[in-house]
């Protein structure tokens, strides 16, 4: 086993380092990336952004937003957490996690932690998560990719991965949000996240029979990894873009009558804005036509919106753009 260390907290660098192992650097053996990354939101590959993360807050926090390359659920991760990757080029077609997750569970217990699985990608410990899995194939590889709570900001992690109340419908797999608890509260020694990691790699050598030997990232790997991360998962178009399509409805009170504006979104871009409501109109004929075309953002949209009229009585466009800004 090929244990590679980035060091880097960087989440579209250790993605892009993925990418590499599997992609496009044979290393002749399984390689092992365990990595922590500052705070990140994660999306699962099938997953609609707006529905699975309250952006406004990931905005105002700095979190950064990245979607994976594997299915399942959005998960957050920060300094006090771990992420660890097994890749191995097998050549095989299905998803299997039993032998990937299976190492993980008697490295935790040989360090004390009494880990156990959980359902068909998660491991427990007190009938508590700590650790989600989820697994992928590209170019003949198994990228097989897991998180571990070792002391993670729970609530921070509860507050950016709730959205806002409002209505929106697709067809995306919704995040199960499971009770969660961190390995720090089950380990005996006193260690950071770090130096829990360093004990993990080798129980987890241990635990799959093998020895490891370690890998430094040379100046070439840096730069294409580099460009590797930038292509496939840096920038919004990476995060957005692959959302399915959805509808979405905000409900605007004023004085002057209530605006429903709704929206159908595809691939992050608006494809159709309409108003409905109890209001007044001069010229309105219920299209937002300044819109379409726009992405699903609330700074475009109430930049578009601020700069055009839309004929109802009492209500201006900024007055729908701050409304719907508070809402978004």
């Amino acid at each position: 086993m090929i244990c590679v260390d980035t060091k880097s907290r960087d989440p579209y660098f250790n993605f892009g380092a993925e990418y590499y192992f599997a992609a496009e650097r044979d290393m002749g053996d399984a390689v092992f990336l365990l990595w922590s990354t500052t705070p990140t939101l994660m999306l699962g590959k099938y997953q609609n952004a707006w529905e699975e993360i309250d952006l406004p807050y990931a905005e105002e926090k700095g979190i950064n937003l990245v979607r994976r390359l594997s299915g399942g659920g959005t998960i957050y991760t920060d300094e006090g957490g771990l992420q660890y990757s097994f890749i191995r080029r097998d050549g095989v077609r299905e998803i299997s996690f039993d032998e990937y997750m299976e190492p993980v569970i008697v490295a935790l217990n040989s360090l004390g932690v009494p880990a156990e699985r959980g359902g068909r990608n998660d491991i427990l410990v007190g009938g508590k998560k700590i650790s989600g899995n989820a697994q992928f194939k590209l170019r003949g590889s198994t990228v097989h990719h897991g998180s571990l709570l070792f002391d993670t900001d729970i609530g921070e992690m509860v507050r950016s991965s709730s959205p806002p109340d409002y209505k929106i419908t697709s067809k995306s797999i919704k995040s199960v949000r499971d009770r969660v608890t961190n390995i720090r509260d089950f380990f005996s020694g006193a260690a950071t996240a770090e130096q829990f990691g360093k004990m993990l790699i080798r129980a987890v050598a241990d635990a799959v029979g093998e020895g490891f030997t370690t890998y430094s990232l040379s100046e070439e790997d840096i730069s294409r990894i580099e460009y590797l991360a930038k292509l496939r998962f840096r920038g919004r178009e990476n995060v957005f873009t692959p959302s399915p399509a959805f509808e979405a409805e905000y409900l605007c009170r004023f004085p002057a009558g209530n605006v429903k504006v709704s929206f159908a979104v595809k691939g992050g871009v608006i494809t159709d804005a309409a108003l409905s409501g109890d209001f007044f109109a001069s010229d309105a004929d219920g299209s937002i036509d300044c819109l379409i075309g726009a992405g699903f953002d609330r700074r475009e949209i109430s930049e578009k919106l601020s700069a055009a009229g839309i004929g109802i009585y009492g209500v201006t466009g900024e007055d729908l753009a701050r409304a719907l800004e508070e809402q978004m």
